[in-house]
């Protein structure tokens, strides 16, 4: 783990982790299969838009490398929940737009994100609910350990403020697993 953090910081201002399938399993429950979702952070790469989309979802995928910044930009496209991994460096002005559009959101963030007295400031006067999830993600290729835990922020989404769930856990609809899910539940 302390590897990690120190492959991280020599990395340099770069915060983009990939995010793996089994952290997104847990959300699609909750997500109406209906609703168009947004990946405002998705080059055409993403791990949140190819499990979403494999498991029957639309979805619109936008990025400021692609000429959409989420920030700064009004979608002119219909969408129902703003679903992302959004980079931590930016993680309050992200929460700030999502509440500020309107729409239910997931964003998957530290848990250290209920700190902060902006943060705060926001939770208290719109909300926030939290799907939990049972142990740390593995965003690192080399699968070396990572020194934080991640929980999805949501708003106007979960049927409860707190929810817990295992990592790759589809629930009850298991719309999608390869080989990389077996071993999740042995």
């Amino acid at each position: 783990m302390k590897q990690a953090l120190i492959n991280y910081i020599k990395k340099g201002p770069d915060d983009e982790f990939e995010t793996p399938p089994e952290a997104v399993y847990p959300l699609l429950k909750y997500i109406p299969k209906e609703w168009v979702c947004w990946e405002p952070t998705d080059d055409g790469t993403s791990g949140i838009t190819k499990v979403l989309k494999e498991n029957g979802y639309k979805v619109i995928s936008t990025h400021v490398r692609t000429g959409f910044n989420f920030l700064t930009k009004s979608p002119d496209f219909h969408f129902d929940v703003i679903i992302t991994n959004p980079p931590y460096s930016l993680k309050t002005e992200f929460l700030k737009r999502a509440y500020m559009l309107g729409k239910p959101f997931a964003f998957l963030l530290p848990i250290t994100a209920l700190e902060g007295k902006e943060r705060f400031k926001l939770y208290k006067r719109y909300g926030i609910e939290l799907l939990v999830l049972d142990r740390r993600v593995e965003f690192t290729e080399d699968k070396n350990g990572v020194w934080f835990a991640v929980a999805w922020f949501c708003w106007k989404l979960l049927p409860k403020d707190l929810i817990f769930e295992r990592v790759g856990d589809i629930g009850n609809s298991r719309r999608y697993c390869d080989g990389a899910c077996k071993n999740l539940y042995a």
